[in-house]
């Protein structure tokens, strides 16, 4: 990766792919809980995160919802677009705020879906695999693992993202993208806070002890991850973490 602030998928294109491609990216901040994807409303836009982190959420009649899906400088959203669907039935918003690239889903079709020879189509065809991959063993977390296990592998997948040890986070939300109530995750997150692993005030994330979190974590995390790797010739988790070395 070169020194700019750069989404891993953009930043493994040939450099010339990248230069053609550079008048359809607007650099842009993002907010806390901005909406990228409405439920069946046409997807407008795709968004290459450099450190900020997405959701995706299924939401059920009742009002009830769990995340099926994070994103953030490994991928990109608008895979469905990628995969020819206008629109899908879930919904994917900013959980924490930051900056990437976002790119208008008319020219992410003119200028790679139907060029079939632009390096971004197998990158993202990687990617998908990967986020497959991510939302089928959430599946199976959701249902076997822990509530600590899975909120240990939850707040080391965002902080591998954020690559910074404090973020916003509420505790409605982190509710939210584990499909539990409230006051299970307050009792949860307590449990963590004592064992040294995070501190957690006033909205306010703070990882202490990133390899604790590694080590409370179910096997999910582990899997998860290793095939987000797969995506690039170079293991993503490397990729950052030279960047950081270097002073991002």
């Amino acid at each position: 990766m070169s020194g700019q602030k750069e989404n891993l998928l953009l930043a493994a294109l040939p450099r010339e792919e990248r230069e053609r491609l550079d008048p359809f990216l607007e650099w842009t901040e993002v907010k806390f809980e901005e909406t990228f994807i409405e439920p069946d409303e046409p997807i407008r836009l795709v968004f290459f995160p450099y450190d900020a982190v997405t959701s995706t959420l299924q939401e059920l009649s009742d009002g009830s919802s769990i995340e099926t899906g994070l994103m953030g400088v490994e991928g990109m959203i608008g895979i469905q677009f990628w995969l020819r669907m206008p629109s899908t039935p879930t919904r994917t918003f900013v959980q924490v705020p930051g900056y990437g690239h976002r790119m208008k889903s008319e020219d992410f079709l003119r200028e790679v879906m139907e060029r079939p020879e632009s390096p971004l189509n197998t990158l993202v065809a990687r990617y998908t695999h990967a986020f497959l991959t991510m939302t089928s063993q959430g599946a199976a977390c959701n249902r076997l693992h822990t509530l600590d296990q899975r909120m240990c592998r939850w707040l080391k997948l965002v902080h591998n993202r954020v690559r910074r040890p404090e973020f916003p986070m509420r505790q409605e939300f982190m509710a939210a993208m584990l499909g539990v109530q409230r006051p299970t995750v307050s009792t949860t997150a307590a449990i963590l806070q004592k064992a040294g692993l995070i501190t957690y005030t006033r909205g306010r994330m703070t990882i202490l002890n990133p390899e604790g979190l590694v080590k409370g974590a179910c096997e999910c995390l582990e899997l998860i991850e290793t095939q987000m790797d797969r995506i690039f010739d170079t293991p993503w988790r490397d990729l950052i973490r030279r960047e950081d070395e270097r002073g991002g």
